[in-house]
């Protein structure tokens, strides 16, 4: 893992959803938290509430008909200033046999049902790292525990030897590091590391997009490819100066 810095003077492309509402240059921004609705996204932050997980100042107006979906179908991203400078490391999601999912079942139409599968992850990706269906991608469009909604079926259906990667949806707030503390881990329960995922990235061959549900919920034979990894920018919630135990 590396450091990455954010901070008032760095803008950041994040997705971003008015929930219907355009949004002007200068809002505030928080995580949106609502599953089903904006998980993976950000959203107004306004009103007498408490607006909780708040991130960063809008800097440029957002029209109601670029809203960021839920479904995977719209991805907006605007610059957001941080709004507290904070340093975030870069994580690479390992791919290590210890490190995987093991698909429970078949997986042939658009519902993917995994054992103990974390509550709350619309948005998040899945790689298919070994076995039948390697080097797929989807996008989850929902999920409850124990099984999600894929966007659209595979290409070529899982089964019980297929092994997976689970990519945690942006602002989402929980994660979980190898036995090694240098990459971030896979299981389907949920992590117990408090963390905040900012961003999301693949790298193929060396070279760096930043993750679409509209780009590469669908992506094939990325395990033909001479160098694949998937990373994560995350801020590390619970330090020894900012405990939030």
């Amino acid at each position: 893992m590396r450091v990455i810095n954010y901070g008032p003077e760095n803008k950041t492309n994040l997705p971003v959803s008015g929930g219907g509402t355009a949004l002007v240059r200068g809002a505030l921004l928080r995580r949106g938290a609502t599953p089903g609705t904006d998980n993976g996204m950000l959203i107004l932050a306004s009103g007498t509430g408490a607006n909780p997980d708040t991130i960063g100042i809008l800097q440029e107006a957002h029209p109601t008909a670029a809203d960021t979906a839920i479904d995977g179908t719209v991805f907006t991203k605007r610059p957001v200033d941080v709004t507290v400078p904070f340093r975030t490391v870069r994580i690479e999601y390992s791919v290590a046999t210890a490190d995987l999912i093991a698909a429970t079942q078949a997986v042939s139409t658009t519902t993917i049902t995994l054992t103990s599968l974390e509550d709350n992850i619309d948005a998040a990706f899945l790689y298919v790292v070994s076995g039948l269906g390697a080097g797929q991608t989807n996008y989850l469009t929902a999920s409850a525990a124990g099984s999600a909604t894929l966007k659209a079926a595979f290409g070529t259906s899982l089964d019980t030897t297929s092994r997976i990667i689970k990519i945690l949806p942006r602002f989402h707030q929980l994660g979980s590091l190898t036995s090694d503390g240098v990459k971030l881990s896979s299981q389907a329960a949920a992590g117990s590391w408090t963390v905040i995922v900012l961003d999301t990235f693949l790298v193929r061959n060396g070279n760096e997009q930043q993750m679409s549900p509209v780009d590469h919920a669908a992506l094939i034979n990325l395990s033909t490819l001479t160098s694949l990894r998937f990373e994560a920018d995350v801020a590390i919630r619970n330090q020894i100066p900012y405990s939030i135990d």
